[in-house]
């Protein structure tokens, strides 16, 4: 709550909104994911274990435990090393998990030390983003005005995102983002969204991984919102 600048009387609102939602999906037998999500500052270790207890006691059905991405200034200041400190922490949180619930850390983004080996993004072709004014860029944090000229693909409240999508502004924003004027490890945040994407589209131009047909079962949330 402190984070998003919320009273502290929204807590007990979401929590009930939280039970409403697992009533409703046992009740109508719906095939949905009710999931919680904590973003981890080094300095929050001491909410872990709540957290992960609160999750089991409202019965969802899975929380996640990411880290906290700094934008390109640092400016929030998060020392990635201090994460090391939370590794039984996580771990313990993680064996608060059932057949019913599931606790996990994002180990490789946790461990990571904030820092990324390539230089170009590839990953905006597969993940655009949107915010909540309808502004398409490559990720949030080209969200800003002042990033307007280089990364500003368009608004879906003005074109369709078909259109923004089939534009020349959008292959204009692209190519810059793999040009020799980009450089991913100074000019972005830390851990970004296309992050894991970029790891894995930077080797596979490299020829360290390669595709290969997916076998068994799809994964769950391929519509993932």
């Amino acid at each position: 709550m402190r984070i998003h600048g919320a009273p502290p009387e929204a807590f007990q609102k979401l929590i009930g909104t939280i039970k409403k939602s697992v009533a409703i999906k046992k009740r109508d037998h719906l095939d949905v994911t009710i999931g919680l999500q904590m973003v981890l500052m080094p300095h929050y270790g001491e909410e872990i274990l709540p957290l992960a207890e609160l999750g089991s006691d409202l019965q969802a059905d899975y929380l996640v435990i990411k880290h906290c991405s700094d934008n390109e200034q640092g400016a929030l200041g998060v020392d990635y090393s201090q994460y090391d400190a939370l590794i039984d922490i996580l771990k313990e949180a993680e064996n608060k998990s059932t057949s019913d619930y599931l606790v996990r850390a994002k180990w490789s983004k946790i461990l990571s030390r904030g820092q990324r080996d390539y230089p170009k993004c590839y990953g905006p072709p597969l993940v655009l983003e949107l915010s909540g004014t309808g502004l398409v860029a490559p990720c949030g944090w080209h969200f800003n005005s002042k990033f307007k000229e280089k990364f500003h693909i368009g608004n879906i409240a003005e074109r369709s995102f078909k259109e923004i999508w089939q534009s020349e502004r959008y292959w204009e924003v692209m190519a810059y983002l793999q040009s020799d004027e980009f450089d991913a490890r100074k000019d972005c945040g830390t851990l970004c969204m296309q992050h894991k994407a970029n790891e894995f589209l930077w080797k596979l131009k490299d020829g360290v991984e390669q595709l290969v047909t997916p076998k068994g079962s799809p994964p769950m949330h391929l519509n993932f919102i």
